[in-house]
């Protein structure tokens, strides 16, 4: 479900170009429906056609974060975050959690070198 969730949520970042909004007062058109991507979303626990009512975001998607060591949640984090929490509690099984993630990043076109770990 929540890699459907995302996928969605993504999709509807995505919806409009970031030239979308034209504001062109002679010709009194404001948005370029060329530049608007419906995302006609009908999955297993969603239903969204899209795009969002507001353009996209100066900085297009906010940060994705994500919590859950599971062998689903490990890989849902290297598909799609950008923030992973662990509340692992045992350093060594942190750091093979933090090396089981990374391994994981190549096969959704990340790459490993580019993450980096820090402790509180």
């Amino acid at each position: 479900m929540a890699g459907e969730f995302l996928a969605v949520v993504k999709g509807l970042w995505d919806g409009w170009a970031d030239d979308a909004i034209v504001a062109d007062r002679g010709s009194g058109l404001y948005i370029d429906p060329a530049k608007l991507r419906p995302i006609d979303h009908d999955g297993a626990f969603f239903k969204v056609k899209g795009p969002l009512n507001i353009g996209r975001s100066p900085q297009g998607h906010p940060v994705v974060l994500q919590a859950g060591g599971s062998e689903a949640g490990q890989a849902l984090a290297a598909r799609t975050a950008d923030i992973v929490f662990s509340v692992v509690q045992d350093i060594d099984e942190a750091k093979a959690g933090y090396a089981s993630l990374k391994t994981r990043l190549p096969s959704f076109g990340r790459r490993p070198e580019t993450s980096r770990c820090c402790r509180a």
